[in-house]
């Protein structure tokens, strides 16, 4: 398993359209991805469970990944949440 904390650099939090994309990037792994914040675990591949986490700018949330290609779908996610939503190509 692998684990990494990430600070959220979004002016919007993550909304709507991040969440589904986050959410897709996730499915394409088979390994059990999980986004945790001080109040909440939810399920990555779960788009109620992500649309619950209300994550705000600058909040810090926790990546677990566990499974065959851990490693990847950390970097992937990581990419994700600290260039693409703050670039604005999410």
């Amino acid at each position: 398993m692998v684990k990494k904390s990430i600070q959220v650099e979004c002016p919007h939090g993550l909304a709507p359209r991040p969440i589904a994309e986050l959410v897709q990037v996730a499915s394409k792994y088979e390994s059990r991805i999980y986004l945790d914040t001080e109040t909440k675990h939810v399920n990555a591949k779960s788009i109620m469970g992500m649309m619950s986490l209300q994550v705000e700018n600058g909040q810090e949330v926790t990546v677990q990944a566990d499974g065959g290609d851990e490693t990847a779908a950390m970097q992937e996610i990581e990419d994700f949440l600290l260039h693409r939503i703050a670039s604005g190509r999410a």
